[in-house]
């Protein structure tokens, strides 16, 4: 029976159904180590419980790394998962408004559970490498990405995660006080809008009164 050989080989879905079952409290030790083994080898929990206990023991000790995280994974400059080239996005510079609130957004709904969104909240940071244009985020190919990342390697992408929740941590207020001014911006203007009978009638009526008014002061 296989099983990723360290914590960097699981892969980020292996990672988060490991988190579920420990935060589990409706199932037994035992039978948590069981559920583990299935999910490292992608066996049946028939299959693991049909096997000779020394072996259940053997292949626990192999995976005694579940229990031992790393605490600095590497950040890589771009990695391949199934036929997709990935790189993440790792300055402010090249990062977007969208991006910030996507990723601010999907934590809040999450209430703080950031394992159990990890790949949709890294789908926010990583976006397919181009060779021809400059690599942007873009949020209609969120769920696309989102499970690819899924089969991603944890030592590929789980470091990025804990980059970006840090820098999250400590940049929080600041960037939660701008989103809620944007947001109050933008809502302010909506109702100027609504409120504009000219602008309306302009929406209404295609060419409408501002257009008329336009010439009329061409004219002149």
């Amino acid at each position: 029976m296989k099983l990723p050989y360290c914590f960097e080989d699981m892969t980020l879905s292996q990672f988060i159904k490991l988190s579920e079952l420990e935060q589990d409290k409706s199932i037994d030790i035992l039978d948590k180590q069981v559920s583990k083994l299935s999910i490292l080898s992608g066996k049946s929990i028939e299959y693991i419980e049909s096997l000779d206990y020394k072996e259940v023991k053997k292949y626990l000790a192999k995976a005694n790394y579940t229990s031992n995280a790393p605490k600095n994974l590497r950040i890589p400059k771009r990695f391949r998962v199934k036929t997709v080239m990935l790189t993440p996005t790792m300055s402010l510079q090249e990062m977007k408004v969208n991006q910030l609130v996507d990723f601010y957004s999907l934590l809040k709904a999450a209430n703080g559970n950031y394992i159990a969104i990890a790949n949709e909240l890294l789908a926010t940071m990583f976006k397919p490498l181009s060779i021809f244009k400059k690599s942007v985020y873009s949020p209609e190919n969120h769920a696309k990405i989102s499970k690819l990342l899924l089969d991603a390697k944890v030592g590929d992408c789980l470091g990025l995660l804990f980059f970006y929740l840090d820098f999250w941590k400590r940049c929080e207020p600041i960037i939660v006080r701008s989103l809620t001014q944007s947001q109050q911006v933008i809502a302010e203007l909506m109702k100027e809008i609504q409120i504009d009978k000219e602008f309306q009638d302009f929406l209404t009526n295609g060419a409408g009164n501002i257009m008329s008014t336009n010439v009329v002061k061409t004219k002149e």
